[in-house]
């Protein structure tokens, strides 16, 4: 049963708390090149980059340059075969509710077979099932910091910066991604955040649906590209 039906908009979600569900293992081995680094090499390296890390996180909470926004929200929902009805809640009590998007996911060709609409409650079983949709950021100003560091030479900056944002931004999703879990008294088992562009559900066009859902551009000045990307 969730709290409320339909998007809320999260303006301040605190930077501290965010940076608890920070993976260093992919900041700094992905985001910070240390892929390779084994041994004593890695060792010099975490502790240099620790330092890094420490300095970076206290500039951005005195600077407030790192600010995770975040929108998201619930809809009743039934799933049909592969595909996903995502409805709107206020014509829950009518016979034939409306429906307000509609998710096609790709079945796996192997394994047992499964697709997404597999986890949610089938029209057939005459239940009403729950969807939750998220879009996070971490705001516009480290994009401009990028840019200036960039054009100041000071690239190795630009790149550490560049890779704590991104990774940030991963964060921010899962710490809303586990206040939503909260909010629907999930099991800890219960309740997995998928992303569009990977396999399970590869249809970037599909973004279009969640910020029809979601007032990701009123709200926190995101859009999508041509190729449906987020920006």
């Amino acid at each position: 049963t969730p709290p409320h039906w339909g998007p809320r908009v999260v303006k301040d979600m605190p930077l501290e708390m965010v940076g608890e569900h920070l993976s260093i293992n992919e900041l700094y081995r992905l985001s910070w090149g240390a892929k390779n680094a084994h041994g004593e090499d890695w060792k010099r390296l975490r502790a240099q980059f620790d330092a890094r890390l420490a300095r970076m996180r206290k500039e951005a909470e005195k600077e407030g340059w790192l600010k995770p926004q975040a929108v998201y929200g619930y809809w009743p929902c039934q799933s049909e075969g592969d595909s996903l009805f995502v409805y709107d809640p206020n014509t829950m009590g009518n016979q034939e509710p409306t429906v307000l998007q509609r998710f096609e996911f790709p079945r796996q060709e192997g394994g047992k077979s499964y697709c997404l609409a597999d986890y949610f409650a089938p029209k057939a079983s005459g239940k009403m099932d729950v969807v939750a949709f998220q879009v996070v950021t971490v705001g516009p100003k480290p994009t401009e910091r990028f840019e200036s560091l960039q054009e100041a030479g000071e690239y190795a900056e630009a790149y550490y910066l560049h890779g704590l944002a991104v990774q940030m931004a991963e964060a921010a999703a899962d710490y809303l991604h586990a206040h939503i879990r909260r909010e629907l008294d999930l099991a800890p088992e219960r309740g997995k955040r998928y992303s569009w562009g990977y396999p399970a559900i590869p249809e970037l066009e599909d973004h279009v649906k969640v910020f029809e859902l979601l007032p990701a551009e009123s709200a926190l000045g995101m859009r999508l590209t041509s190729a449906y990307q987020l920006v």
